[in-house]
């Protein structure tokens, strides 16, 4: 290892975030270390606050400099449901069921807010936002890829036509990777 390398241990248990993470931070001199631990969530429908309780949670208790994500799937017709609770919804509710909470309504705009926090052990978190766009398809399409979710089932990510269960894995970690928050950790981090 370069002696100008960072070493940051990313907290997930989901390797396709980690995949997107590593994506994020080719050739910035940031190593990522995927740490399996199960951080405390606190309840809360800001993605912000509940990466940074996770990630000083988490620095303290491994000792070393974490990362941890958040993000919540905003969609504007239902006021912002699911948001945060979007790992519960994906769950206890199927494709299906969230395209039903739709009927009748036009508006089909989503927003993704992506929340990343950055711990070093004994300081406080700093945390970086981005969003992204889409729209809720008008019916679910069902594959067989691994680790598919009820989102994924109909969310189409902006500048796409279909949803991103149609779209392949190695294109979909290249799109999650541009996101601004890891950009803008890589800046902090080398600034």
């Amino acid at each position: 290892m370069d002696e100008k390398e960072k070493i940051i241990h990313f907290v997930t248990g989901n390797l396709y975030k980690f995949q997107v993470a590593e994506k994020a931070l080719e050739g910035t001199g940031i190593v990522l270390v995927q740490e399996k631990l199960d951080t405390p969530e606190i309840q809360s429908i800001d993605v912000e606050k509940i990466s940074s309780y996770s990630a000083k949670w988490a620095a303290e208790k491994i000792g070393k400099p974490v990362t941890v994500t958040d993000a919540g799937y905003y969609i504007e017709t239902l006021n912002g449901f699911p948001g945060p609770f979007i790992k519960y919804i994906n769950q206890w509710l199927t494709s299906e069921d969230l395209i039903n909470l739709m009927v009748g309504k036009t508006n089909r705009k989503v927003v993704v807010r992506d929340s990343l926090s950055y711990c070093e052990p004994g300081k406080d978190p700093v945390t970086f936002m981005g969003e992204t766009f889409g729209i809720i398809s008008p019916h679910p399409v069902k594959t067989n890829k691994p680790g598919t979710t009820s989102i994924n089932e109909i969310f189409i990510p902006e500048g796409y036509d279909v949803v991103e269960t149609e779209i392949s894995k190695e294109e979909m970690i290249e799109f999650w990777s541009k996101s601004d928050p890891w950009k803008k950790l890589t800046d902090f981090i080398n600034k």
